[in-house]
């Protein structure tokens, strides 16, 4: 089962940051734009049962994600399973189909850096501002614990402090905005 190990905070300069992880040889892996498209199942209320599920367009690649509950309140680790789709059109109109309904459409720039076997997302956008996500995906529960402590680790040297980082998704953070 894939796990999903994540942390998130929001920051004031992405540049900083960025200049710090080429200081640390991080590589760039990627600069893209991503639009997320949330859903809500037909019959249970994702907001309460604490599950995402979206369809990611990510340059010419899209992607099915579902997301479990978060396993602690300390971060957002939780269960991820992704699939590569082919047409984002006909996956929407199955899922409207099925009685999924559409909840909002999420852009954002994101560069994705890799150190250490930590994904670093620098994300910017629009309506919400600037953010960091480090994370990682991991196979067992037993990995859990492990690997966010490198992830907290990871953060401290940024100047992060771990108690505060953010939980909530970006769904969660936008709807309360509005």
């Amino acid at each position: 089962m894939p796990i999903e190990v994540e942390v998130k905070y929001q920051v004031d300069d992405l540049e900083d940051i960025e200049y710090q992880l080429m200081e640390w040889n991080a590589k760039l892996v990627e600069m893209v734009i991503q639009r997320d498209h949330y859903f809500n199942h037909p019959s249970r209320d994702f907001a309460k049962t604490d599950e995402a599920f979206r369809i990611r367009e990510e340059g010419k690649e899209v992607y099915l994600t579902y997301k479990g509950p978060k396993f602690d309140e300390k971060s957002k680790t939780r269960k991820e399973i992704e699939i590569k789709i082919s047409n984002i059109e006909q996956m929407s109109e199955i899922l409207d189909s099925l009685g999924f309904r559409k909840v909002l459409v999420l852009s954002k720039e994101r560069k994705i850096y890799v150190l250490d076997d930590i994904q670093w997302c620098l994300d910017l956008f629009d309506s919400l501002g600037s953010y960091i996500e480090l994370e990682k995906i991991v196979d067992t529960k037993e990995e859990v614990d492990s690997t966010l402590a490198d992830i907290f680790l990871a953060v401290e040297k940024l100047g992060l402090k771990p108690k505060e980082n953010i939980t909530k998704s970006y769904m969660e953070l936008l709807l309360e905005k509005k």
